[in-house]
This record gives structure tokens, C-alpha cells and sequence, in this order.
């Protein structure tokens, strides 16, 4: 670095700009790994915003009229949530609510939870200073979630002129590798001041390795970047250098630009599980088997990604070992492959096996959804009870009600039970699941049974609508493990808010999860 100094001194200080702002005492981020990508002053004003070239143009509207908060990709029309979703609850509650909850429980509830995320709502009352904290809960939450798309989408509408939405605009770009956008905003827009890191890598990325590396070599002499990072962006800059040197320690917190960067030039990952985000590129077909499968069992069962990625990535080789994701890729390419046989004999077991295996997972639903076409072109007599009995809760959790219906034996009271839970049958008269009967109860009530539901019944009747959604799937986080009389109230509550289909199918797919 030293010679790279004394080589591209003289350009630097026009490259580096006279005065960098100080950082101030800006809030600290929700997400640990979010970067600090550009240096915070005084508040800016709202810059123009460029986008990338082919990019479908999108209206933003000017935020004096609509704040950042009511912003949303969704409209009540097709979520079928209230305009005013959030009733009389003050913004710092319902960011309080939205950080809080804990986005677990079935794909079904995941989705509903998504939903609300990205839902276009008026804002709630008593906004906080600064007009979108409850637009970043939401982004923060479905950046946890590895559901990177929509939250940058999220941020788009909003504008990504503020400190704390452009950091997040910025990781989204660089974790899905589009950094095309937040690059050219912090060279065209003075307000956004960019942190060194920042600036070296769009440069780069820019194809200005020159002006990085002046960049660099200046910020290095007047001690404005730690030692570590610089070790890192020289690496990045010129890795031919540092072939034989020891990689540099692994950041903590580990952002995004680190991780691009420490993957560029093939850098060890840190031990221990990766935040959900970063996951995405481990979807490529060129990454490892293995790696791969982790990626998308993980990204799955967040609600990030579909069942197609997951059956891609089982299929994607042939399984090196046994136990664990190879025996899941296992089972899968069995199926697969009795599918294509045709033999019943073979059909049943290798439906049976993969059942067991991807369902201890809890990725049952992934398998249904990615086989429900195939199981319903079987023919029901030439399968085994077991069989014949797996293949018809498949195609229940795949939304086949009619598949499932002719798949069952016909003196099956359970397969007879769930059909009413999914609203494609009359409710039997004895229901031995509990769960199942639960949801029956809560589906079917008229009136609250006791103080919990009756709480949930007045949120509704007081308008705020968003909070008895998040409460209600709160009680059906545990999934497979809810308790009845949980599962109950949030079928009431659910129902009451006009999500009677998003119920059914929650209810579905708990008591058909915890059977697995």
C-alpha cells in the first residue's frame, strides 16, 4: 500500500473530497449485520433517485402527502385488510409489535405474516420522528426472513433517501448483486455521504479500480479506516497481492459488503450459521451440493423461497454420503425415479420414505406443493393403506381438496375431518384429532369462549385489525407443537378478520405437520 501511495498521491485528495462528515451518534441498527454504508450528518434531503437501466419505471408519491409508513406492494384489495389496518395504535407501537413478533409457525402463517409486511396500509396514529420507523420494522423483518426482493421493493416505493432505508437499499443490492442502483445514488447524490468501504467497492464495482485504490491508499494515511477493513478492501482490490498472506480475521458483525467482498476472492466463512440473507447465492447450480441444499431448506422453511428451489437443489447430484441433507436428497431422487417407473410397489415406498424424511424437516408442505400434480394421477387401488393415506394429507396440504378426497379410502373419518377443516366437506359428528376439532370449533364459533378469544374479538371491534392478526398468529407460532385451544382462538380470530381461507389452511397445515 505504501508504494500505491507515493504512485497515486497526487490524485487523491481530489478524489477523497476535502472535508469526510464525522460519523455521528446515529441509532444503532435493528440488524446487527446491517452495514454502515454511508456517514450520517445532518438530515439530508430527499435526492433524486436513479435506477437501473431496463428497470420498470415506478410513481413515487412526493412524501408530503402519503408518509413512508403507509407505503406497501399489496393493496387492501387483494390482501383483504383494512385500509386503516392499525386501527387507533400509535407507530411506536406497532413497530414495537411487528419487531416483537416472532414470524415462526407454519409456511401458511408465514405467508399471512409476509402479507401484513407488505401490505398498503394508512399509517398508524402518532407518528414517530422521522415518519417511516415503522416501514424499516417491516423491512427488518422480512430481511431476517431472507425475503430480499420485496423488502427492496418496499424501500423503492419509499424512496431510499434517508440514512436508515438507503443502508438497507444498499445491503439488498449488494446480497442479490445489484448494485448497479444504490452505487450510482451515492455518486449522484451529495446528500448521501458514502463511508470509505462504500465508496472503494462502487468505485470497483464502477470499474474505477484507479480511483478505488487512491481512494484507499488516502484513507489508509489519514487513519479514517481500521486496519482490518483496509486489509480486506486491499484484498478485494488487488487479491493477486495477497496470495501468500493469511486471510484477514472474519468481521463480527459480518455485513454484506464483507461477505461480497470475502466470497470475491474466495476467503473463508466465518462458523456457525449465516443470517438467512445471505444465503441466495448459494442457490447457484455451480455451488456445492451440500451447501447448497442447507441454502434452500433454510430459505424454505423461512418462506423465502419456494419448493422449487429446495426439489432443485436435492436433485442437483448424486448423494456423497449418508445421514442428514444427503439422505433428504436421497429419498427425493427415489421418488423421483419411481414416479418415472410407474411400479406401484415402488411408488408407495419411496412416497412413504421421502414423507418421513423431508417431513422430519418440517419442509412436508415444500414436498406437497412440489409433488401434488404427480401423487394425483395415481390410482388409489394400487397403493398400499399407508400409502394411499400419506398421498391423501399431501394433497391436502398441496390445496388438491377434490385429489385428496378420491385418494382416501372411503371410511376414512380423519381424511373426512380435515376436508371440512379446508371447507370441502360437512364437519363429522365425532372428531377424534384434537387439533382438528379445535379448528372445526374456532372455524364454526359464533361467539368468543373465553377471555382470550374475547380479547381478540375486541381488537376487531375496535378497529385494529393488524394487531388481533399479529396476536393470533402469535398463538400458532409452535406450529406442529400449537395447543388446541390456541389453534382455536387464532382460527376465531383469523376468521373474524376476514382471512377465513389464510385460517383453513393454517389449520391444515399444523395438524397435518405435527403428524409427520
Amino acid at each position: 500500500m505504501t508504494a500505491r501511495a507515493g504512485r497515486l498521491a497526487g490524485l487523491a485528495a481530489a478524489l477523497f473530497c476535502a472535508g469526510m462528515p464525522a460519523r455521528g451518534d446515529e441509532p444503532r441498527s435493528a440488524i446487527p449485520w446491517l452495514s454502515q454504508s454511508i456517514e450520517i450528518g445532518a438530515t439530508p434531503p430527499p435526492p433524486s433517485r436513479p435506477r437501473p437501466a431496463g428497470s420498470d419505471e415506478i410513481t413515487v408519491t412526493p412524501l408530503g402527502e402519503v408518509r413512508r409508513d403507509a407505503v406497501g406492494l399489496l393493496p387492501p384489495e387483494t390482501t383483504g385488510f383494512a385500509r386503516a389496518l392499525w386501527g387507533s395504535d400509535g407507530a411506536a407501537e406497532v413497530r414495537a409489535l411487528i419487531e416483537e413478533h416472532p414470524a415462526g409457525g407454519v409456511p401458511a402463517a408465514r405467508t399471512l405474516f409476509r402479507r401484513l409486511l407488505l401490505a398498503e396500509a394508512d399509517p398508524p396514529a402518532d407518528p414517530e420522528p422521522g415518519g417511516a420507523t415503522v416501514l424499516v420494522a417491516r423491512v427488518d423483518q422480512l430481511l431476517r426472513m431472507g425475503v430480499l426482493e420485496p423488502a427492496g421493493a418496499l424501500i423503492d416505493l419509499a424512496g431510499p433517501d434517508s440514512p436508515e432505508l438507503f443502508r438497507r437499499w444498499f445491503d439488498i443490492g449488494i446480497l442479490l448483486d445489484q448494485t448497479q442502483g444504490p452505487c450510482a445514488a451515492l455518486r449522484q447524490n451529495p446528500a448521501l455521504s458514502p463511508t470509505l468501504p462504500a465508496r472503494v467497492f462502487c468505485l470497483a464495482r464502477g470499474g474505477d479500480w484507479n480511483a478505488a485504490e487512491i481512494t484507499l491508499t488516502l484513507g489508509e494515511q489519514v487513519g479514517s479506516i481500521p486496519p482490518d477493513e483496509q486489509a480486506l478492501l486491499a484484498r478485494f482490490l488487488d487479491p493477486e497481492l495477497f496470495e501468500e498472506e493469511d486471510p484477514p480475521p472474519v468481521p463480527d458483525p459480518l455485513t454484506p459488503l464483507d461477505f461480497l467482498m470475502r466470497e470475491a476472492v474466495g476467503l473463508p466463512r466465518p462458523s456457525g450459521t449465516l443470517p438467512l440473507a445471505f444465503l441466495w447465492t448459494d442457490l447457484d447450480e455451480h455451488v456445492p451440493m451440500r451447501a447448497r441444499i442447507v441454502a434452500a431448506e433454510r430459505l424454505t422453511l423461512s418462506g423465502a423461497a419456494g419448493p422449487a428451489a429446495l426439489l432443485a437443489a436435492y436433485r442437483s447430484g448424486a448423494p456423497a454420503a449418508s445421514g442428514g441433507v444427503w439422505d433428504r436428497a436421497r429419498a427425493v431422487q427415489a421418488l423421483d425415479a419411481a414416479l418415472a417407473g410407474g411400479a406401484p410397489a415402488e411408488i408407495g415406498t419411496a412416497l412413504l420414505a421421502a414423507d418421513a424424511a423431508i417431513g422430519a424437516r418440517g419442509l412436508r408442505v415444500a414436498l406437497a406443493d412440489g409433488y401434488g400434480a404427480g401423487l394425483a394421477a395415481l390410482d388409489p387401488a394400487t397403493l398400499s393403506p399407508e400409502a394411499r393415506r400419506a398421498a391423501a394429507e399431501l394433497l391436502l396440504l398441496a390445496a388438491a381438496p377434490d385429489a385428496a378426497r378420491h385418494m382416501a379410502s372411503p371410511d376414512d373419518a380423519g381424511i373426512a375431518a380435515l376436508l371440512a377443516v379446508a371447507g370441502a366437506g360437512p364437519a363429522p359428528t365425532a372428531v377424534a384429532d384434537p387439533l382438528a376439532a379445535a379448528a372445526l370449533a374456532g372455524l364454526a364459533a359464533e361467539t368468543p369462549a373465553d377471555d382470550r378469544e374475547r380479547g381478540l374479538a375486541a381488537l376487531l371491534a375496535e378497529g385494529r385489525q393488524g394487531r388481533a392478526l399479529l396476536e393470533a398468529l402469535a398463538l400458532v407460532q409452535s406450529g406442529e407443537r400449537t395447543d388446541p385451544p390456541s389453534l382455536r382462538a387464532a382460527m376465531l380470530a383469523l376468521r373474524l378478520a376476514g382471512q377465513g381461507a389464510a385460517a383453513r389452511t393454517i389449520a391444515l397445515q399444523t395438524i397435518l405437520t405435527a403428524r409427520s
